[in-house]
């Protein structure tokens, strides 16, 4: 019996599930390690190549000299992460980690930065009771 294939490519889900798991193990694995630097960074995702072969693991921190100092801890501690990986995934050749900071947080704070100057730059709408401010978005009284 012949068998049937999906509509959508079988290698996105097959790397979408092991990026999700790459992203479990990795930071539950991270915060087993002893380094300050790693306090303030957090994984939010993981993407995987079409071969499996690599995985690119990307995070984010309170500020820059933050995810600085962790994506410099992650490059010291990739060994013991990719040991962890081998021990709690099911796979026959563990992927090669790299990381990286995630650039949807930093177009995220630009695209907020950019609103909040555009906000700013308003003058304050005329047709608006009196008494209430949306040029900052909070639109209530004030005293």
């Amino acid at each position: 019996m012949a068998r049937r294939r999906s509509s959508r490519p079988s290698h996105y889900s097959r790397s979408a599930r092991l990026g999700e798991l790459l992203r479990e193990i990795v930071a539950s694995e991270m915060a087993e390690i002893d380094d300050d630097r790693l306090a303030l960074a957090s994984i939010t995702g993981v993407e995987t190549s079409v071969e499996l072969s690599r995985a690119t693991v990307f995070i984010s921190a309170l500020d820059d000299e933050a995810a600085a100092l962790a994506l410099e801890a992650l490059e010291e501690h990739r060994l013991v992460l990719k040991q962890a990986v081998a021990r709690s995934a099911a796979v026959r050749k563990v992927p090669d980690l790299a990381f990286a900071l995630d650039p949807g947080i930093s177009s995220g704070e630009r695209i907020d930065r950019i609103l909040r100057d555009l906000a700013q730059d308003q003058p304050p709408d005329p047709t608006a009771p009196p008494g209430e401010d949306h040029a900052d978005g909070g639109g209530g009284a004030r005293a």
